[in-house]
């Protein structure tokens, strides 16, 4: 947490230097880092580790239909890692949760509407299993930071090719008169045989920020040409997303959708987990930098715990519309 502050100060002194900017940017290049250990130093366990790399381009608003504010759309690397309590687990009859990852890549598109709405797809290809190189990832990382050895993953997952399609819908249902705290109700549903669940939440925004199709909250601030103009130079608050998962299936678990040997080690999922986000977000000019942790009611149909977990994520935008 003292890193985000610190990288808020710098990110500060660059978007006063910026502040007079009127122009709007088309591009925009988001770095994410997740770890248990960015929230508690002494864990390392269940979701432990994800890297992401992700892309946005907002289209020409001169082509917008009637009704629409913005358009963008998106693209996006990203590896997912997951391993039992702990990282060193060499006697498979301690596993609470199998070793495995998900390596993929994302394309998406966002939908912005006028009455305050936002419409987003996606589509995901990957593998999870041995093959998504979470392996590798994990020792290369602990041997770099002078972390414990990593024992279990000979009992991981067996690979499988994914595909994975997600849908997510977003409404402004409460927003005070001065615009320092809304609600936004949420849902969302992913089909594929990486996941399939469905998902109904809420995102409460305490602070400055912009409405829907300009805020850092969903990722709309680029833009192109469009006609809707910021309210506010730069954006600083606090976001609370509480939400309930139904999951029907989850590769993370219960391996492969299609293999008939999925690993020696798998579990079923718990058919409703709860999960709780909590961000603080500072975004001017050309930056956006975010901290966010989420709490994670248990996943496992055993002796499992909820666990947490948390990211840091840096965006930086270019090309001027």
């Amino acid at each position: 947490m003292k890193l985000m502050l610190r990288l808020y100060a710098i990110l500060l002194f660059i978007g006063i230097a910026e502040i007079s900017y009127a122009q709007s940017f088309k591009n925009e290049l988001v770095i994410i880092s997740e770890n248990d250990a960015y929230i508690d130093i002494t864990s390392d366990r269940y979701y432990t580790n994800g890297a992401f790399i992700k892309f946005r381009h907002a289209l020409n608003g001169e082509n917008l239909k009637a009704g629409r504010s913005k358009e963008i759309i998106g693209f996006e690397l990203g590896q997912k890692i997951y391993n039992p309590y702990y990282s060193f687990v060499p006697n498979p009859a301690l596993h609470d949760r199998p070793f495995t990852a998900y390596l993929y890549g994302e394309a998406n598109y966002s939908r912005f509407y006028e009455n305050k709405q936002l419409l987003k797809v996606s589509a995901q290809l990957g593998v999870t299993g041995k093959d998504a190189l979470g392996e590798k990832f994990q020792k290369a990382f602990h041997k770099l930071v002078g972390q414990n050895q990593i024992e279990g993953w000979e009992y991981g997952l067996n690979s499988e090719p994914t595909l994975n399609l997600g849908a997510e819908y977003n409404k402004l249902l409460v927003s005070t008169n001065n615009k320092v705290f809304d609600v936004t109700g949420t849902a969302s549903a992913a089909l594929g045989n990486v996941i399939t669940k469905a998902n109904l939440g809420a995102l409460f925004r305490l602070g400055r920020f912009n409405d829907m199709e300009g805020s850092a909250a969903f990722n709309s601030l680029v833009s192109n040409n469009n006609t809707y103009k910021v309210l506010r130079k730069y954006e600083l608050f606090l976001s609370v997303s509480p939400q309930l998962h139904a999951v029907a299936f989850d590769s993370s678990l219960q391996g492969g959708l299609f293999r008939s040997d999925k690993g020696p080690i798998t579990f079923k999922p718990k058919p409703f987990v709860f999960t709780t986000q909590v961000g603080l977000t500072f975004a001017i000019a050309r930056w956006t930098a975010n901290y966010t942790a989420t709490f994670t009611s248990n996943e496992v149909k055993n002796s499992a715990t909820g666990y947490r977990y948390a990211y840091y994520s840096l965006a930086y935008r270019f090309s001027k519309s």
